[in-house]
């Protein structure tokens, strides 16, 4: 068929021809439409102009206020063009630059620099407070971790840190429990995490919330129920966060940030915040947590912290500090129950000796080493351990009252906190002021208060009220001291008076502290460490809530497993290695000091020997050596209280006691010889507010003993170890055994002795165990023979 025929053909069926020509035309359509649309779309604007959006409005200046704007304009264009200006001008612009400059090559060498040349560089930019904020922001940012370690154990400006992660925002309770729920679940299999979820975590499930944050204008109540779940879980995580490993998982696995919400939850409850603290003091022994600490902005956190009025969270602070500064010269390990208290920051001189101080019973860090009190101390039973234990716990306190510091109330930067439900009900100011008292401890904010003088002769109590308000006396008077010794008139060796000249009137004094170790030694002795051994006790069972978080925990109230753990941990702080040992103790701290340098002069290892090597003083402050009489519980008293394991070992002329303290009486008088040992001995009753009597917790016989100076003191238990100042007889006599240790320390004489400790040591272990067998075949011998007589 030829071409023609089919043109024919088609022209009979024209409607077929024009279907034909539309589907053709439908069908390259729809397949090229993309490419019609992307053609298209370049000259079609997407975005619609919105109808009721306003132009640009021109703001209308009156005539005479742009007549003097110009006029001020050209003044500063011909005072530009004086020739003063053109010669300040640029040193103005050069000293600008160079400041600059300094900065950042000063933060250069801190960076990459040897170790001198950044700790040199680190001192100068601490004296840079000429920049500007933004300067300190942008230097901030361009900070390393070893760096800003630095800049914060030295003191630095807060200016020189990055805010933390999402100031502004705090994270929902709920999903934070969840996240909680889930980091603690990872480090199964765990005995004490099994035991902490079948107690608190029963039914707990992940939740699903739609607001993850909550802004600062955002306010919602925390209930009590999540409150306490909270804290019970920052007190779960000081106790599992000891054992390294398990602090290493949880850094790694990113625990500061969820830390982090805590902080922001509870930013004004400090006490709180003091176990929170010590948390991440556990958590800072990780070999590699700084990095980890300064991307999570804990170190600007912590370089606040030791600023703080609040001497928990300073201490605690300088603790995770020290911790985290490898590029210190003068570097210490403070592992858990071990508190710098001298020196917190850096230091270019090492410390020429370590003062140790050990509390008693129920004692604690900032309760036992307190100033005394101008009313009577009083011994009260079912307290709250302030320092130790969160809000609801319920231990005993020691001492005085539970402190009524008023609460430091400021908005912090990084947002609102959540408000507890209970607090809701009280919208009475009134009501709020007196409920936000908090347990704030001060370095010296106790005033006071005015004592009258009961006298009836007029000019006695004139002259009386002239001397006690006369700052400086002349040489011709003689002041006693007054806690003098009872005995100290009669052949007792010491000096009880000071002349007039050298004596400072402290009676109308304001000042008062709450840690007298921390705030008064380092002035008598800046070159020395002091350190705070801190130990939780209890004497009932019902009040021994340190136990309530792992089973692991009821036998560390032995005074020997204790006495080990706390060696290890003294070990690990490194002291005595080269240095001079004073040791201070308390009640039953001086228990546990005996028996920790028994236990050092057995052992093996350098660094747990050079311990009591290296000791050359012991303040013994009311310790019962052969017991106290109110371990002897009466039979039903018991049933009622059902005293601890700390109180049951103490029961007057208990065996182990006994054997204690004759071995280390023949430690002094071999091994131990050189050492100054002050003995000091309660002559009051101490008033237990409980039952509303006095009582003497330690008898004169059992503080006694035949070796170095002994005082018996008019006041009573609880204040032996609470100077009242600093020219106080009990402070005088302390100062007096630390002269004494340093200056024999520093006699070369005193020095090569490395052969005399193994051989005495083994000596005495076999008479000892020669001892122990014939003792108890002396006991068989009885046995024996009543068998053969029946």
């Amino acid at each position: 068929m030829s071409l023609e025929d089919i043109k024919t053909t088609l022209r009979r069926f024209p409607k077929l021809l024009g279907s034909l020509g539309i589907l053709t035309t439908a069908g390259i359509i729809l397949y090229e439409t993309p490419q019609i649309r992307k053609y298209l779309s370049q000259y079609v604007e997407k975005k619609q102009q919105e109808p009721d959006k306003r132009r640009t409005e021109y703001i209308y200046i009156k005539y005479h206020i742009y007549r003097e704007s110009m006029r001020k304009l050209q003044q500063k264009q011909e005072d530009e063009k004086k020739w003063i200006s053109v010669i300040i001008n640029p040193i103005g612009k050069w000293w600008k630059s160079a400041k600059h400059s300094v900065a950042w090559r000063l933060l250069n060498i801190a960076q990459n620099g040897s170790q001198a040349e950044r700790l040199k560089a680190v001192q100068q930019l601490i004296c840079m407070d000429h920049l500007k904020d933004w300067d300190f922001r942008h230097l901030a940012q361009i900070c390393d971790a070893r760096t800003s370690v630095s800049l914060a154990r030295c003191g630095a400006d807060m200016r020189w840190f990055m805010p933390v992660p999402r100031r502004g925002c705090i994270r929902n309770p709920k999903m934070l429990l969840s996240e909680l729920h889930t980091m603690l679940d990872r480090l199964r299999p765990l005995s004490c995490v099994d035991h902490f979820f079948s107690k608190y975590f029963p039914n707990q499930a992940y939740l699903n919330e739609d607001s993850e944050f909550l802004t600062q204008d955002q306010i919602i109540s925390l209930s009590v129920q999540d409150t306490d779940l909270m804290k019970e879980i920052i007190s779960f995580l000081h106790h599992i966060t000891k054992d390294t490993n398990v602090a290493a998982q949880i850094v790694h696995k990113g625990g500061l940030m969820h830390l982090m919400e805590l902080r922001k939850i509870f930013a004004d409850d400090n006490e709180t915040l003091s176990t929170l603290c010590k948390v991440l003091a556990n958590l800072s022994l990780v070999n590699d947590a700084v990095e980890h600490f300064f991307v999570s902005g804990w170190v600007g956190v912590l370089a606040e912290w030791q600023q703080c009025p609040d001497l928990r969270l300073q201490v605690i602070s300088a603790k995770t500090m020290a911790n985290l500064d490898h590029d210190d010269p003068n570097q210490f390990t403070y592992p858990p129950n071990v508190y710098p208290l001298h020196p917190r920051v850096r230091t270019r001189r090492k410390p020429k000796a370590d003062i140790v101080f050990i509390h008693g019973l129920l004692g604690g860090v900032f309760i036992t080493w307190r100033q005394r009190d101008r009313k009577p101390t009083e011994l009260g039973l079912y307290g709250k351990n302030a320092f130790y234990t969160s809000e609801t716990d319920d231990v005993f306190l020691v001492g005085e009252q539970k402190r009524n510091g008023s609460r430091i109330q400021h908005n912090r930067q990084q947002g609102r906190p959540l408000i507890p439900a209970q607090s809701q009900a009280s919208n009475d100011p009134n009501k709020q002021s007196i409920k936000s008292k908090d347990a704030l401890l001060m370095t010296s904010k106790k005033k006071v208060e005015d004592t009258h003088l009961n006298i009836s002769d007029t000019a006695t109590k004139e002259f009386m009220e002239t001397l006690c308000s006369e700052s400086e006396l002349d040489s011709d008077w003689e002041v006693v001291h007054p806690d003098i010794p009872l005995d100290g008139n009669e052949n007792c060796r010491g000096n009880f008076s000071v002349s007039g000249n050298e004596w400072n009137n402290q009676d109308s004094s304001e000042e008062y502290t709450n840690c007298w170790p921390m705030e008064w030694l380092p002035d008598d002795y800046p070159d020395s460490r002091i350190i705070g051994i801190d130990y939780t006790s209890a004497v009932t069972e019902w009040s021994a809530n340190f136990t309530k978080y792992c089973p692991c925990e009821k036998g560390q109230g032995h005074i020997d497993v204790r006495a080990s753990s706390l060696l290890e941990r003294i070990a690990t702080a490194d002291v005595g290695n080269g240095r001079p040992v004073v040791w201070i103790g308390h009640s039953m701290g001086g228990l546990l000091t005996k028996l920790i340098l028994l236990k050092s002069l057995d052992s093996l290892e350098q660094s747990v020997h050079q311990i009591s090597k290296n000791t050359q003083g012991i303040v013994f402050l009311g310790t019962p050596h052969r017991g106290s009489p109110i371990a002897k519980w009466k039979q039903h008293m018991q049933m009622i209280l059902s005293p601890s394991i700390e109180v049951k070992e103490m029961e007057e002329n208990a065996p182990k006691l006994l054997e204690m303290h004759r071995r280390f009486m023949g430690c002094l008088h071999t091994v131990l010889r050189h050492v100054s040992v002050l003995s000091v001995a309660e002559g009051s009753p101490t008033m237990l507010t409980t039952f509303k009597f006095p009582l003497r917790i330690v008898t004169e016989e059992s503080s006694r003993i035949d070796f170095g100076e002994f005082f018996l003191l008019k006041d009573d238990h609880l204040s032996l170890s609470k100077p009242i100042y600093r020219q106080s007889f009990l402070y005088q006599r302390l100062l007096h055994v630390i002269n004494e240790a340093i200056a024999q320390s520093s006699d070369p004489k005193n020095i090569d002795e490395p052969s005399l400790p193994n051989t005495d040591i083994l000596t005495m272990n076999i008479v000892a165990v020669v001892l122990k067998g014939a003792k108890g075949l002396f006991e068989m011998l009885p046995r024996v023979a009543l068998r053969f007589t029946t």
